[in-house]
C-alpha cells in the first residue's frame, strides 16, 4: 500500500509540481486548494503526512494547523513556504508542525524531507 500525502496549497502550479514529484517517488497524493477543504477531507480520509502552505487566502496554514488540533487523529504536518520568518516558524512548531519545506525546493530535497517525516521513529535499543 502506498503512503498517502495530502497537499494543501492555493497555488495550482505548486500543487501540480508537488503531485508530480511525489507520485513519481511512489507516494499517493491528494490535492486541495484551501484550508476548509483540507479540514473537511481530514474528517473522511487518513493520510500519513500533510504538506501545508502557510500563506493562503481566507484561512492561513497556521489557522488550519490550529483547527486540526480539534480533530481526532492528525498526521504529521510539514509547512511549505517561502516565509522563513522566525515568528512564523516558532508559531507553526508550537502548533505541532514537524518541520518546513522551503520554497523554492528541488525534487530531491522535497522527497527526502517527506520520507524523513513519514519514517516511523526508531525505537531505542534494549540492552
Amino acid at each position: 500500500m502506498k503512503t498517502s500525502i495530502l497537499v494543501v496549497d492555493d497555488d495550482e502550479n505548486i500543487r501540480e509540481v508537488i503531485h508530480a514529484i511525489l507520485t513519481q517517488a511512489g507516494f499517493e497524493v491528494a490535492l486541495v486548494s484551501n484550508g476548509e477543504a483540507a479540514l473537511d477531507l481530514l474528517k473522511r480520509a487518513r493520510f500519513a503526512l500533510i504538506l501545508l502552505d502557510v500563506h493562503m487566502p481566507k484561512m492561513s496554514g497556521l489557522h488550519v494547523l490550529a483547527a486540526m488540533k480539534r480533530l481526532a487523529k492528525v498526521p504529521p504536518v510539514l509547512m511549505v513556504t517561502a516565509d522563513g520568518q522566525s515568528t512564523t516558524v516558532r508559531e507553526a512548531v508550537s502548533l505541532g508542525c514537524v518541520g518546513y519545506v522551503a520554497k523554492p525546493f528541488t525534487p530531491a530535497s522535497l522527497v527526502e524531507r517527506v520520507r524523513r517525516a513519514v519514517r516511523p521513529p526508531m525505537s531505542p535499543l534494549m540492552i
